[in-house]
C-alpha cells in the first residue's frame, strides 16, 4: 500500500523544474498560454520533490515558458518514482473520465457569450457552442438502420449583437513574441523567413468573435471567410478545399449500404 506523501506548496524559479520524460498526454499549449494570459495561474503545477519532474501541470509549465515566466506556482510531492508514474497517470487518467452536463454547459456558454468579452479566457468559442446546441437538438432523433449516416448539419449564423472589432478577432501576442525574436537573431534571412511563417501557428483565432462578425459581412466577404475556412457552411465545398477529408472507399460502402436497403 502506497504512503501519502509529504505535500509542500511554493513559488518557484520556472527552471527548477522540469517536463516529466514518461509524460505521455498532449495538451494545447496554446490554450492554455490564452489561459494564463487571459487569468494567471489559478492552480499550481504538482512536481515530484526529488527529481523535479512535473507530474501534473506539465503543459502549464511549457504555457508559462512560452509566456517567459520566470517562477512559477508548485506544489512538491515526497514521493519515490514508482508513486510519482501512479500520480502521472491519475491525474490525466480522472480527466478523461469526466464528462459535462451538456444542457447546463449550453446554459452557462450562452451567458458568457452575452457579455462584452463573449467566451474570451473560456477555451471555448462560438463554434463549440453551435455545435453543443447542435448535438443536443438532435441527439434523441432515431438512428437509421444503415450503419453509414450522410447527415450533415451546419450552424446557422444570424446577427446577435454589435459587429467585433478585427483586433478582437484575434491575438497575436505568443505571435508577435515570436517574430521579435526571430528578427533578432543571427539566423539567415532565409531561416528567418521560415520561421516568420512558422510562427504563424501561434495566432489564436477568437471563433466566437469571428461568428458574431460573419453575418454583418457582404456575401463575396462571407465567401473569403468560408474560402479560409473561419466559418464552414457547406461541407461539400470544405471537403472540395481540402479543409475535410472523405474517403471514396467510404463513399462507395455508404453507397452500396443504401442501394442494399
Amino acid at each position: 500500500m502506497n504512503i501519502r506523501p509529504e505535500i509542500q506548496h511554493l513559488a518557484t524559479p520556472i527552471d527548477e523544474v522540469n517536463t516529466h520524460p514518461k509524460n505521455v498526454r498532449q495538451g494545447d499549449v496554446g490554450a492554455i498560454s490564452h489561459s494564463l494570459s487571459s487569468h494567471g495561474q489559478y492552480r499550481p503545477i504538482v512536481v515530484q520533490k526529488s527529481t523535479g519532474n512535473i507530474l501534473a501541470g506539465n503543459h502549464t509549465y511549457l504555457a508559462a515558458k512560452a509566456l517567459g515566466w520566470s517562477s512559477i506556482a508548485a506544489t512538491f510531492v515526497d514521493c519515490d518514482d514508482e508513486q510519482a508514474l501512479r500520480i502521472l497517470l491519475v491525474d490525466n487518467r480522472t480527466t478523461d473520465l469526466a464528462t459535462y452536463d451538456n444542457g447546463a454547459l449550453i446554459d452557462l456558454l450562452k451567458d458568457l457569450n452575452s457579455t462584452a468579452i463573449g467566451l474570451d479566457g473560456t477555451a471555448f468559442d462560438g463554434n463549440d457552442l453551435d455545435q453543443l446546441i447542435t448535438d443536443l437538438q438532435f441527439k434523441d432523433e432515431p438512428e437509421q438502420e444503415s450503419p453509414y449516416s450522410q447527415n450533415t448539419r451546419a450552424p446557422i449564423y444570424e446577427i446577435v449583437g454589435e459587429c467585433p472589432g478585427f483586433d478582437e478577432m484575434l491575438d497575436k501576442t505568443k505571435y508577435n513574441q515570436l517574430i521579435e525574436q526571430i528578427n533578432e537573431s543571427q539566423a539567415s534571412d532565409e531561416l528567418k523567413q521560415f520561421l516568420r511563417l512558422a510562427a504563424t501557428r501561434h495566432l489564436v483565432f477568437n471563433y466566437s468573435k469571428v461568428a458574431e462578425m460573419y453575418p454583418h459581412l457582404s456575401q463575396a466577404d462571407q465567401e473569403l471567410f468560408e474560402h479560409s475556412a473561419l466559418i464552414i457552411i457547406d461541407f461539400e465545398q470544405a471537403i472540395e478545399l481540402g479543409f475535410a477529408a472523405f474517403e471514396s472507399a467510404m463513399q462507395q460502402m455508404a453507397e452500396e449500404a443504401l442501394d442494399d436497403e
